[in-house]
């Protein structure tokens, strides 16, 4: 009892020396007389219990900071791997995008090479229908010799598309005529016509 008294005093007396005339460890002349006052009203047992209070607090403080560095670390890993599914899921879009172009360029070049009919609809200076087509229609709209060309259908047979042709031309699209395309470049009719008519 008596080293736990002297212990105090010397503590006491060596904060109150090295703290300025006006301020106790950082506390005024009067809080430290009132705060003193307290501790030599407090009984042992007090402060025994005062002291354990504290250290069940500081472990209390250890253990929540050990679950905080816990789930810090399981969100690290949680995010790792949100990281590494959004690449995985990029680079997988990015195959199906590029395997949907390849299917989109194998068909388009099927259609670019060798003979192939189409029935161009209207040649227009002024009037531009693009707005109404919608993506992936068959109908083609082409800047072409200060004309916007529209042109409907592919046919690999020319009878096909003069068919093709004539009922347009029956429901009203007067200007409906043949326009060849040999290796996806236009070519004049006559060119072509001996290869396909018998």
């Amino acid at each position: 009892m008596t080293f736990t008294k002297t212990l105090l005093i010397v503590i006491t007396a060596t904060v109150f020396f090295n703290c300025s005339s006006k301020t106790v460890g950082g506390l005024t002349k009067e809080e430290h007389k009132s705060w003193e006052q307290q501790k030599k009203e407090m009984s042992p047992e007090a402060f025994k219990a005062l002291v354990e209070e504290k250290n069940k607090l500081s472990q209390e403080n250890f253990n929540l900071l050990e679950k905080i560095s816990y789930i810090e670390q399981q969100i690290n890993i949680k995010e790792n791997e949100i990281d590494r599914l959004a690449r995985q899921v990029i680079s997988l879009s990015t195959e199906q995008n590029q395997e949907s172009s390849e299917n989109i360029n194998t068909l388009n070049d099927e259609w670019n090479k060798g003979l192939v009919f189409k029935v161009q609809l209207a040649a227009f200076d002024e009037l531009d229908l693009r707005d109404l087509t919608e993506n992936g229609s068959d109908m083609k709209i082409i800047d072409e010799d200060g004309y916007i060309k529209y042109i409907l259908g592919q046919f690999r047979d020319y009878d096909m598309a003069d068919l093709f042709k004539k009922k347009l031309r029956k429901i009203g699209v007067k200007e409906a005529w043949i326009v060849p395309y040999k290796d996806g470049k236009r070519v004049a009719l006559k060119e072509v016509l001996s290869e396909v008519i018998e």
